[in-house]
């Protein structure tokens, strides 16, 4: 997918998210980022070990996060990676992967994407296989279940764009 198509993807889930918020909560206000820096790029791919995948690095050279993506979930930006608050809350879900015991993500080097301070949900990156493509997966949870697997980042934010379209319809 080039990155004119990640922006299109971007721009009508930007769309379809504010004509959600104005259903349930009458506010229509979107906080992406603006565009990572090559030098936040290359600090995220030293903390990865390896390059970011083609999609992400896509998006964050579009947006670096998106603060109110789901709930209080956010798409976390390079400089968000380093908050305490995110920190606290990889240790608090690492906490059930070992109550259930599964292995925590976490400790085998996945980085959290999209994360919340109270939302059960997050997204992932699994750098522990990388495509031909530079592709990694990216996982769901919801606490320490799996829930989905995608190919890459765009197929995720395609699953959330066919999401946020079926909650729209719902509300309608």
């Amino acid at each position: 997918m080039s990155k004119d198509d990640v922006r299109k993807l971007v721009e009508n889930l930007i769309a379809a998210k504010r004509e959600y918020s104005l259903l349930v909560e009458d506010e229509e206000e979107q906080h992406v980022g603006d565009p990572a820096s090559a030098r936040q790029l290359a600090a995220l791919e030293k903390r990865l070990g390896r390059p970011l995948p083609p999609s992400y690095r896509a998006f964050l050279e579009l947006h670096d996060g998106w603060a109110d993506f789901d709930g209080d979930g956010a798409i976390l930006s390079i400089e968000d990676q380093s908050k305490s608050w995110v920190k606290k809350r990889v240790a608090s879900l690492g906490g059930h992967f070992e109550e259930e015991g599964d292995s925590d993500p976490f400790k085998a080097g996945a980085l959290p994407v999209m994360i919340g301070k109270t939302i059960r949900n997050y997204l992932v990156l699994d750098p522990s296989k990388t495509r031909r493509t530079g592709e990694m997966d990216f996982v769901l949870f919801d606490l320490a279940r799996e829930e989905e697997r995608f190919k890459d980042f765009t197929s995720y934010l395609k699953w959330d764009l066919k999401l946020t379209k079926q909650l729209i319809k719902e509300e309608k």
